[in-house]
Protein backbone atom coordinates (compact mmCIF):
# COMPACT_ATOMS: atom_id res chain seq x y z
CA UNK A 1 0.00 0.00 0.00
CA UNK A 2 1.32 3.44 -0.98
CA UNK A 3 0.99 6.67 0.95
CA UNK A 4 -2.56 6.92 2.36
CA UNK A 5 -3.98 10.46 2.20
CA UNK A 6 -7.56 9.32 2.66
CA UNK A 7 -7.78 7.21 5.80
CA UNK A 8 -11.16 8.91 6.17
CA UNK A 9 -13.08 11.65 4.40
CA UNK A 10 -11.96 14.29 6.90
CA UNK A 11 -8.26 13.57 6.35
CA UNK A 12 -8.77 13.80 2.59
CA UNK A 13 -10.53 17.16 2.95
CA UNK A 14 -7.60 18.39 5.05
CA UNK A 15 -5.22 17.28 2.30
CA UNK A 16 -7.28 19.22 -0.26
CA UNK A 17 -7.02 22.36 1.88
CA UNK A 18 -3.26 21.85 2.32
CA UNK A 19 -2.96 22.10 -1.47
CA UNK A 20 -3.50 25.84 -1.01
CA UNK A 21 0.26 25.81 -0.34
CA UNK A 22 0.60 25.80 -4.13
CA UNK A 23 -0.71 29.36 -3.97
CA UNK A 24 0.85 30.41 -0.67
CA UNK A 25 4.44 29.43 -1.51
CA UNK A 26 4.60 31.34 -4.84
CA UNK A 27 2.95 34.31 -3.14
CA UNK A 28 5.65 34.27 -0.44
CA UNK A 29 8.27 34.28 -3.19
CA UNK A 30 6.54 37.26 -4.83
CA UNK A 31 6.50 39.03 -1.47
CA UNK A 32 10.22 38.39 -1.06
CA UNK A 33 10.68 39.88 -4.55
CA UNK A 34 8.68 42.92 -3.36
CA UNK A 35 5.98 42.42 -5.96
CA UNK A 36 2.38 43.57 -5.60
CA UNK A 37 0.69 40.45 -4.20
CA UNK A 38 -2.86 41.45 -5.15
CA UNK A 39 -1.76 42.11 -8.72
CA UNK A 40 0.28 38.90 -8.98
CA UNK A 41 -2.55 36.72 -7.68
CA UNK A 42 -5.09 38.21 -10.07
CA UNK A 43 -2.69 38.48 -13.01
CA UNK A 44 -1.63 34.83 -12.72
CA UNK A 45 -5.27 33.77 -13.02
CA UNK A 46 -6.59 36.46 -15.36
CA UNK A 47 -3.93 38.44 -17.26
CA UNK A 48 -4.44 42.13 -17.98
CA UNK A 49 -5.49 41.66 -21.60
CA UNK A 50 -8.33 39.35 -20.52
CA UNK A 51 -9.41 41.34 -17.46
CA UNK A 52 -12.30 43.13 -19.16
CA UNK A 53 -13.59 40.12 -21.08
CA UNK A 54 -17.39 40.33 -21.43
CA UNK A 55 -19.62 38.23 -19.18
CA UNK A 56 -20.93 36.37 -22.24
CA UNK A 57 -17.43 35.27 -23.17
CA UNK A 58 -16.81 34.35 -19.52
CA UNK A 59 -19.86 32.10 -19.63
CA UNK A 60 -18.37 30.49 -22.74
CA UNK A 61 -15.06 30.02 -20.87
CA UNK A 62 -16.85 28.30 -17.96
CA UNK A 63 -19.02 26.10 -20.17
CA UNK A 64 -15.95 25.19 -22.23
CA UNK A 65 -14.21 24.18 -19.01
CA UNK A 66 -17.11 21.97 -17.96
CA UNK A 67 -17.23 20.35 -21.41
CA UNK A 68 -13.48 19.75 -21.42
CA UNK A 69 -13.65 18.34 -17.89
CA UNK A 70 -16.23 15.78 -19.02
CA UNK A 71 -14.07 15.00 -22.06
CA UNK A 72 -11.07 14.54 -19.76
CA UNK A 73 -13.02 11.92 -17.84
CA UNK A 74 -13.42 9.80 -20.98
CA UNK A 75 -9.83 10.46 -22.07
CA UNK A 76 -8.63 9.42 -18.62
CA UNK A 77 -10.72 6.25 -18.67
CA UNK A 78 -9.36 5.34 -22.10
CA UNK A 79 -5.78 6.06 -21.04
CA UNK A 80 -6.10 4.04 -17.83
CA UNK A 81 -7.37 1.02 -19.74
CA UNK A 82 -4.71 1.38 -22.43
CA UNK A 83 -1.89 1.78 -19.88
CA UNK A 84 -3.11 -1.29 -18.00
CA UNK A 85 -3.15 -3.36 -21.18
CA UNK A 86 0.32 -2.21 -22.29
CA UNK A 87 1.95 -2.66 -18.87
CA UNK A 88 0.50 -6.14 -18.40
CA UNK A 89 1.71 -7.15 -21.86
CA UNK A 90 5.20 -5.74 -21.30
CA UNK A 91 5.76 -6.34 -17.59
CA UNK A 92 3.11 -8.77 -16.46
CA UNK A 93 0.17 -8.60 -14.06
CA UNK A 94 2.34 -8.69 -10.93
CA UNK A 95 4.16 -5.54 -12.03
CA UNK A 96 0.89 -3.74 -12.73
CA UNK A 97 -0.53 -4.86 -9.40
CA UNK A 98 2.56 -3.54 -7.61
CA UNK A 99 2.18 -0.24 -9.50
CA UNK A 100 -1.46 0.24 -8.54
CA UNK A 101 -0.99 -0.76 -4.89
CA UNK A 102 1.98 1.60 -4.67
CA UNK A 103 -0.06 4.60 -5.80
CA UNK A 104 -0.92 7.37 -3.34
CA UNK A 105 -4.37 6.57 -1.99
CA UNK A 106 -6.89 9.42 -2.37
CA UNK A 107 -10.01 7.25 -2.09
CA UNK A 108 -11.67 7.43 1.34
CA UNK A 109 -13.35 4.31 2.78
CA UNK A 110 -17.12 3.79 2.34
CA UNK A 111 -19.28 6.35 4.20
CA UNK A 112 -21.89 5.53 6.89
CA UNK A 113 -25.32 4.56 5.43
CA UNK A 114 -26.73 8.04 5.93
CA UNK A 115 -28.03 9.78 2.76
CA UNK A 116 -27.76 13.27 4.30
CA UNK A 117 -24.13 12.66 5.27
CA UNK A 118 -23.31 11.21 1.86
CA UNK A 119 -24.80 14.25 0.10
CA UNK A 120 -22.82 16.51 2.43
CA UNK A 121 -19.62 14.64 1.55
CA UNK A 122 -20.39 14.95 -2.16
CA UNK A 123 -21.12 18.70 -1.98
CA UNK A 124 -18.12 19.56 0.20
CA UNK A 125 -15.87 17.37 -1.91
CA UNK A 126 -16.95 18.99 -5.18
CA UNK A 127 -16.50 22.47 -3.69
CA UNK A 128 -12.96 21.59 -2.59
CA UNK A 129 -12.13 20.10 -5.99
CA UNK A 130 -12.75 23.49 -7.60
CA UNK A 131 -11.79 25.91 -4.83
CA UNK A 132 -8.62 24.28 -3.50
CA UNK A 133 -7.30 21.43 -5.68
CA UNK A 134 -7.99 22.80 -9.17
CA UNK A 135 -7.39 26.45 -8.26
CA UNK A 136 -4.13 25.74 -6.40
CA UNK A 137 -2.60 23.35 -8.92
CA UNK A 138 -3.54 25.50 -11.91
CA UNK A 139 -2.19 28.61 -10.19
CA UNK A 140 1.15 26.93 -9.51
CA UNK A 141 1.76 24.81 -12.60
CA UNK A 142 0.04 26.91 -15.25
CA UNK A 143 -0.18 30.36 -13.66
CA UNK A 144 3.39 30.46 -12.32
CA UNK A 145 5.66 27.78 -13.83
CA UNK A 146 4.16 27.79 -17.34
CA UNK A 147 4.05 31.59 -17.52
CA UNK A 148 7.51 32.19 -16.08
CA UNK A 149 9.23 29.74 -18.43
CA UNK A 150 6.92 30.86 -21.25
CA UNK A 151 8.64 34.24 -21.38
CA UNK A 152 11.57 32.43 -23.03
CA UNK A 153 9.94 29.41 -24.70
CA UNK A 154 6.30 28.36 -24.77
CA UNK A 155 7.32 24.89 -25.92
CA UNK A 156 9.64 24.24 -23.00
CA UNK A 157 7.19 25.94 -20.66
CA UNK A 158 4.56 23.42 -21.67
CA UNK A 159 6.93 20.46 -21.37
CA UNK A 160 8.49 21.46 -18.05
CA UNK A 161 5.26 22.56 -16.35
CA UNK A 162 3.68 19.25 -17.40
CA UNK A 163 6.73 17.41 -16.07
CA UNK A 164 6.49 19.12 -12.68
CA UNK A 165 2.76 18.39 -12.60
CA UNK A 166 3.47 14.73 -13.33
CA UNK A 167 6.25 14.47 -10.74
CA UNK A 168 3.97 15.85 -8.05
CA UNK A 169 1.39 13.12 -8.67
CA UNK A 170 3.85 10.20 -8.96
CA UNK A 171 6.92 11.40 -7.10
CA UNK A 172 9.65 8.69 -7.16
CA UNK A 173 10.53 7.81 -3.60
CA UNK A 174 7.03 8.49 -2.36
CA UNK A 175 5.69 5.95 -4.83
CA UNK A 176 7.59 2.86 -6.06
CA UNK A 177 9.35 2.99 -9.43
CA UNK A 178 6.76 0.56 -10.76
CA UNK A 179 4.07 3.16 -10.05
CA UNK A 180 6.08 5.97 -11.61
CA UNK A 181 6.91 3.96 -14.76
CA UNK A 182 3.29 2.88 -15.12
CA UNK A 183 1.46 6.18 -14.58
CA UNK A 184 3.85 9.01 -15.49
CA UNK A 185 2.40 9.26 -18.99
CA UNK A 186 -1.14 9.61 -17.60
CA UNK A 187 -0.32 12.69 -15.54
CA UNK A 188 2.10 14.16 -18.08
CA UNK A 189 -0.62 13.99 -20.74
CA UNK A 190 -3.09 15.84 -18.52
CA UNK A 191 -0.40 18.41 -17.79
CA UNK A 192 -0.01 18.95 -21.54
CA UNK A 193 -3.77 19.24 -22.01
CA UNK A 194 -4.24 21.75 -19.20
CA UNK A 195 -1.17 23.69 -20.29
CA UNK A 196 -2.45 23.71 -23.86
CA UNK A 197 -5.76 25.16 -22.71
CA UNK A 198 -3.91 27.91 -20.83
CA UNK A 199 -1.80 28.80 -23.86
CA UNK A 200 -4.87 28.79 -26.12
CA UNK A 201 -6.61 31.10 -23.65
CA UNK A 202 -3.59 33.44 -23.69
CA UNK A 203 -2.69 32.77 -20.07
CA UNK A 204 -6.25 32.95 -18.70
CA UNK A 205 -6.73 30.11 -16.18
CA UNK A 206 -10.52 30.17 -15.83
CA UNK A 207 -11.18 27.43 -18.38
CA UNK A 208 -8.35 25.19 -17.16
CA UNK A 209 -9.45 25.58 -13.51
CA UNK A 210 -13.04 24.65 -14.41
CA UNK A 211 -11.89 21.72 -16.58
CA UNK A 212 -9.57 20.42 -13.84
CA UNK A 213 -12.23 20.82 -11.16
CA UNK A 214 -14.93 19.20 -13.28
CA UNK A 215 -12.76 16.17 -14.05
CA UNK A 216 -11.91 15.69 -10.36
CA UNK A 217 -15.54 16.27 -9.34
CA UNK A 218 -16.82 13.59 -11.70
CA UNK A 219 -14.43 11.08 -10.15
CA UNK A 220 -15.47 12.21 -6.66
CA UNK A 221 -19.22 11.99 -7.31
CA UNK A 222 -18.72 8.64 -9.00
CA UNK A 223 -17.27 7.31 -5.73
CA UNK A 224 -20.31 8.17 -3.63
CA UNK A 225 -23.40 7.92 -5.82
CA UNK A 226 -23.51 4.10 -5.47
CA UNK A 227 -23.97 4.53 -1.69
CA UNK A 228 -27.14 6.61 -2.02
Amino acid sequence: MGLDLAQNVFSFFIFCIIELLFILIPMLVFKFQKKNLKYEFRHRIIPNERLHRSWKLRVVDVLSGVTLGVLFYYIGSFMAKTIKKIIIQLKGEDFYHAATTGSVNTTPPPPPPNPFLIWAIIVVGVALMYMTVALSEEFCYRGVILKEIGHKSKFWALILSSGFFMIYHVFPGIVPWATFLTFWSYYFTFGLLLGGITLFQKGDLITSIIAHGTFNSILWVQLYLPYL
